[in-house]
């Protein structure tokens, strides 16, 4: 990953991050599956990486490319409007869960979640012109939003589940087999990533750069961003059916580190190859 790149992989990063941790925690707010003071740790955790995403974006000067990756500098603003969006009205999300106000912070999780979806089209529009497809880019970012805004709720969730002894298991059991699917789900764009070739190669044609095949970024993308969180995952989701929440916790403590580290080398692929992995 190149210095010149590095900006853009973080603020990519924080998005995902806080449309994801919002759109989980909203799922299991709705259904009352999980306590109050969950709902407000989870708010003041996805708040502060909206607000350092958004600062991101502001430091992020317009350009049309970077070290040769094509930019469609057009949505960089339409993007900014709609995150700037987002983080009005998770700051409202916020309100309504330090005052237990759970009609409200409900209508403002799922109004949140489908304008951060909107943002991510617009990111999508901003960096996909390399890419195989618009969409694919697409594909790619809402995959990612979902695994690692999922995998950070139920492991804040699984922190919280051992504050009390008492609560139910079905919640960490459930998403745990949610952030499977969703594992599964960006399996598939990471397939498609590969079949389909970029429409242009940023850096070039070399062995580390054009061919993923032969990049060994990619293959410890695979193993350390995809095969092995849907192991631990599952083992963690093993452990919740046993009343093993500790155990379960750490696994997914594991499995959010993984899955981060995966989504730097895929961004780093996505800003030397073109491949959105």
């Amino acid at each position: 990953m190149s210095a010149a790149s590095l900006p853009y992989t973080v603020l990519v990063l924080l998005v995902e991050l806080a449309i994801g941790g919002l759109a989980m925690m909203t799922v299991f707010d709705a259904r009352k599956q999980v306590t109050a003071g969950y709902v407000k740790a989870g708010a003041l955790t996805v708040l502060p990486l909206a607000m350092l995403a958004a600062w991101t974006y502001l430091v992020i000067g317009r350009a049309d490319e970077v070290q040769g990756y094509a930019l469609a500098s057009t949505w960089l603003r339409p993007f900014g409007i709609a995150f700037g969006a987002f983080l009005v009205i998770d700051c409202v999300h916020t309100i309504a869960a330090m005052r237990e106000a759970h009609r409200l912070e409900v209508i403002a999780g799922t109004a949140g979640s489908v304008v951060g979806v909107a943002a991510l089209v617009c990111l999508a529009l901003w960096l996909g012109t390399p890419v195989w497809s618009t969409w694919g880019m697409f594909l790619s970012l809402l995959a990612s939003a979902g695994v690692l805004g999922g995998s950070l709720m139920a492991m804040l969730w699984g922190h919280w589940y051992l504050t009390s002894g008492r609560l139910p298991k079905e919640p960490m059991e459930q998403m745990s087999i949610v952030l499977l699917g969703l594992i599964s789900f960006q399996i598939v764009t990471v397939v498609l990533g590969v079949v389909f070739i970029p429409r242009s190669i940023p850096l070039g044609d070399g062995v580390f750069n054009g061919a993923l095949s032969a990049n060994p970024a990619f293959w410890l993308r695979v193993a350390v961003g995809l095969v092995f969180p849907l192991v631990v995952t599952v083992l963690a989701w093993k452990a919740a059916t046993i009343r093993g929440m500790m155990s379960a916790t750490g696994l997914l403590y594991i499995a959010l580190g993984l899955l981060l580290a995966g989504e730097v080398l895929a961004r780093g692929l996505l800003f030397t190859t073109g491949a959105a992995v």
